[in-house]
């Protein structure tokens, strides 16, 4: 039997071209603004920052040639949606006719799409350099509140073959990643693939499927707060652009946030956790999706990698297609590092849920066989008499000077204490500083 048809990234040459000026003219001439207009980040389409003297505010969209209306119009009903239920997401702005979507021609003969939505305050949180654990907490929440506030929502222009879906991710990388030129990476992506393929794959078929945002990359995030957003008072205040939604995996926007969230983190499962530990709090996950989600992360940025390899040969010059990918480099070989079951087990944990899924049944098992087992040691550990041993920075036992806490005399150390004690057993502490 043939194979799936190939994963096609669509030609970028159909984006807008529209300067300043003319998307003043064009917020003029359709919603009646005096204003002046500054371009925003955007891969296939242009949007606009559009501001009044009087300091109105409100983002001028202008569509890909060839996108659908039905798209749009997609986009807008669930912002419509999820604006009913939540502040952090904009309102579709309808032009002076009434019209929420205008087409209007460019000077190449190419027909576009236009429309408007409200401003949200708030940075890009890709811009953000420290990101609070209150934070993390408080974006997962707010995916966690999407993901619900989708559940049910369903249009036809959204289940489409997309090459951004997270369920093509696996493929593209299959077929693309020959085209990355720096040979580390590549195997990095090649060790993640097939980590991906023997744990997360098996996972999919049990994954619920809704309609998602598919873009929650963190320049698509607004973040708030205090004064001071580099220290405290942070929170979400704004998701935007919704033009890659899909119906695909719930759980790909939470996959989608924690992937660009822990970019460059010295720590990534921590980071990762304290958004699965928001969301689930909001939204509960299932077991399938804590199982999978890690290697969902890892095949969104493995995939990213790919497809800007193919955009910038389309378009050099455009700074917006390589904004994350230096930060992708760097982030792919710390997730490789990280053995996927463990990142489970973190996720699971971070919902409250026991790390390893067989942990009942093993340790009912050993309770109930406890008086079958043969010892592991010539002693009964619990009946002998024990000490715990204190091997951190401000321990008796460590010495200031690193000479003085060389194998052999800290080993002296602990006898004598076990001695000192009248034990023949010591016990040492799990993750303490030492």
């Amino acid at each position: 039997m043939p194979g799936p048809a190939p994963v096609s990234f669509p030609s970028l040459d159909q984006a807008p071209r529209f300067d300043a000026e003319a998307a003043q003219e064009l917020a003029r001439m359709l919603y009646g603004l005096d204003a002046t207009a500054s371009a925003l980040p955007s891969e296939r389409d242009q949007n606009f920052l559009v501001e009044t003297t009087k300091g109105d505010r409100l983002v001028l969209k202008i569509a890909n040639a060839g996108e659908q209306r039905a798209l749009i119009d997609a986009q807008q009903h669930a912002i419509a949606r999820l604006a009913a239920q939540s502040s952090v997401v904009p309102r579709v702005v309808p032009a002076r006719n009434g019209a929420q979507v205008v087409e209007i021609a460019a000077s190449d003969g190419r027909r576009h799409l236009v429309w408007a939505i409200t401003w949200l305050p708030g940075v890009p949180m890709g811009t953000i350099r420290h990101r609070s654990a209150g934070l993390l907490h408080d974006y997962g929440r707010t995916v966690g509140a999407l993901s619900r506030a989708l559940t049910g929502f369903d249009r036809a222009a959204i289940h489409r073959d997309f090459y951004w879906d997270l369920a093509n991710a696996r493929q593209i990388v299959a077929e693309h990643h020959g085209t990355i030129e720096d040979s580390g990476l590549r195997e990095t992506i090649d060790a993640l693939a097939r980590e991906f393929d023997q744990h997360s794959a098996p996972r999919l078929a049990a994954l619920r499927r809704s309609a998602v945002h598919n873009d929650l990359n963190d320049y698509n995030v607004l973040v708030g707060g205090g004064s001071d957003l580099e220290t405290r008072d942070q929170r979400v205040t704004g998701i935007v652009d919704f033009g890659d939604m899909v119906f695909g995996w719930t759980v790909g926007d939470l996959a989608i946030a924690a992937a660009y969230a822990l970019l460059d983190a010295d720590e990534p499962l921590v980071v990762a956790s304290q958004i699965v530990r928001g969301c689930h709090a909001e939204f509960p996950l299932q077991r399938a999706e804590l199982g999978a989600l890690y290697g969902l992360i890892a095949m969104r940025l493995c995939a990213s990698a790919c497809i800007a390899v193919s955009q910038r040969r389309e378009q050099p010059d455009n700074a917006y297609l390589a904004i994350s990918q230096a930060a992708v480099r760097r982030t792919l070989p710390r997730l490789a590092a990280i053995p996927f079951r463990f990142a489970e087990a973190t996720f699971r944990d971070a919902a409250g849920l026991e790390p390893v899924v067989a942990t009942t049944r093993i340790v009912s098992w050993l309770r109930e066989n406890a008086d079958t087992l043969a010892p592991v040691l010539d002693l009964d550990l619990r009946t002998k008499p024990s000490i715990v041993l204190d091997l951190g920075v401000a321990s008796p036992l460590i010495r200031g000077d690193e000479h003085g806490n060389a194998e052999r005399q800290l080993t002296t150390r602990i006898f004598d204490a076990l001695r000192e004690a009248g034990v023949r057993v010591a016990v040492g502490r799990y993750d303490e500083p030492r």
